[in-house]
């Protein structure tokens, strides 16, 4: 009995989808250093392709939702969602197309505030919350590179670093009790990705305060809009100031 058209279409239009969902397989990996997993779909290698949804789970049980996407041919595609570690909170959402930030991705601080609207296609800042405290930080190029046109962007903006690593910081023990006080200067490289490396102390202490400030600036939770120069994102160098003071 042969089908008419009207039937044969919509059969037609679900057969890609139906092959995709018959050869790609769940995979499940327990994060290595704390409770959590991360979810996603693979097509059978060697080696295996990220294709199809992808969960990434983390908090104090392992269960809470802190980022989903989608992955097409191993790179980041569509709409990607990031929560903060209670699950509650929205920390950032946009688009990926071919593994790229793509169009408009809104940035919110921890308590739900708007930070940053930024335009990736565009390279271009539609939104940035003021800024209401004094603050330090200090950017340079990497070996002499051009001066920048705009310096890097911490997404979650400036004054929501400056209250984590407040609020994180840790005195340590033989530090107070020598009543020690002053300074400790993190660096890094924040690459043309937003990615950052190369953590190093640029100004100590000592007594354990240089091991504590570059716990807390590694452990900042937002991301980074790279610096560009000449409309070209280019690498920097930033420097974190993280002050002990026995009040």
């Amino acid at each position: 009995m042969l089908l008419s058209t009207r039937f044969l279409l919509p059969l037609l239009l679900a057969m890609p989808l139906a092959t995709l969902a018959q050869t790609t397989q769940k995979v499940t990996v327990p994060l290595p250093t704390a409770p959590g997993r991360e979810e996603y779909e693979v097509l059978p290698g060697p080696p295996p392709v990220r294709q199809g949804t992808y969960r990434y789970y983390a908090g104090r049980k392992g269960n809470t939702l802190i980022r989903q996407g989608y992955y097409t041919a191993n790179q980041p595609d569509s709409l990607w969602t990031e929560y903060y570690e209670s699950g509650k909170r929205l920390m950032s959402q946009g688009i990926y197309r071919q593994g790229r930030k793509f169009g408009e991705w809104k940035y919110y601080s921890a308590d739900g505030t708007p930070t940053l609207r930024y335009d990736y296609s565009a390279g271009r800042i539609l939104f940035k919350a003021p800024s209401t405290m004094r603050h330090q930080l200090a950017f340079q190029p990497v070996a002499q590179g051009a001066p920048f046109s705009t310096e890097p962007l911490y997404t979650e903006g400036t004054d929501a670093l400056l209250i984590f690593v407040g609020r994180t910081l840790r005195y340590p023990a033989m530090a107070l009790r020598n009543r020690l006080m002053g300074t400790v200067t993190i660096g890094f490289t924040i690459d043309t990705a937003g990615k950052t490396s190369g953590y190093r102390v640029v100004k100590g202490l000592g007594m354990g305060a240089d091991e504590e400030a570059m716990r807390v600036v590694q452990l900042l939770p937002g991301t980074w809009i790279p610096a560009s120069a000449n409309g070209q994102p280019v690498p920097a160098e930033c420097l974190v100031p993280v002050t002990f003071a026995i009040r």
